[in-house]
């Protein structure tokens, strides 16, 4: 199966030959200042298996709430966000379910981050959830360039910055 794509302005084109259907939602604060909505719904495909055509920006998003880096790739001429990639799959895009034509297929798999999900959001009890937790062990607040970030103490918008 086919799975084809694009982003607002149709510059970045994205076919995937997958017959991935289950779909990742994170609620993390970094996906939602990303996609300026309440959760991000991703297909993770894996990256030999995607054409990608298009001016794509990358973002290295580093003060995330895991801790780890996440590669935020996204349209260089109408920013719409288009996968992201973190070190635990490299080999795997998670790619916004937004961007493609047909989703009446696609279902939830898991929610991830629902500590940080909108409250008035319910997620059905049958789909596996995970709530994250921090601050995280070995993992240093003091050094964060963001203007967002409080030194990991009682910050509201949900930086766990790695920068040491």
């Amino acid at each position: 199966m086919k799975r084809k794509g694009r982003c607002l302005c149709g510059t970045v084109q994205i076919t995937a030959a997958s017959e991935a259907r289950s779909l990742d939602v994170c609620h993390c604060k970094n996906c939602q200042l990303q996609t300026g909505s309440p959760f991000a719904a991703f297909l993770a495909l894996p990256l030999k298996r995607l054409a990608i055509s298009g001016p794509l920006k990358r973002f290295d998003d580093a003060c995330t709430v895991s801790g780890n880096l996440v590669e935020r790739f996204f349209c260089g001429n109408c920013g719409s966000p288009c996968y992201v990639r973190v070190a635990r799959a490299p080999n795997t895009a998670y790619v916004f379910s937004g961007l493609f034509n047909d989703t009446d297929d696609l279902s939830p798999k898991v929610h991830g981050w629902t500590s940080q999900k909108h409250q008035w959001i319910d997620i059905d009890n049958t789909t596996p959830h995970h709530g994250g937790s921090g601050p995280f062990p070995g993992i240093s607040y003091a050094n964060c360039s963001l203007s967002i970030c409080s030194g990991g103490q009682g910050d509201t918008m949900g930086c766990r910055c790695r920068q040491r």
